[in-house]
């Protein structure tokens, strides 16, 4: 499959966002909830909300990040 320059930088956002989003909801519902019997439903309502904060911010965030990163160690 071949993807892109644009394809490829959306489907880094989303992934970037998707396995932030999992691994923060997982670890914040853990500490403020604990194992309890309805931990999953918490986590996956908490990992939805997430995920859809974490896509736009993603898509945001990444082209600032490396117009920052070119500013402070441009290419030589």
């Amino acid at each position: 499959m071949k993807f892109t320059h644009k394809q490829r930088k959306i489907t880094f956002g989303l992934l970037m966002a998707f396995f932030m989003a999992f691994t923060m909801s997982f670890l914040m519902v853990l500490i403020n909830v604990g194992l309890t019997p309805f931990f999953l439903s918490i986590w996956m309502k908490s990992f939805a909300l997430g995920f859809a904060v974490a896509v736009p911010t993603s898509m945001l965030a990444a082209p600032l990040s490396q117009k920052l990163i070119n500013k402070l160690a441009p290419h030589e």
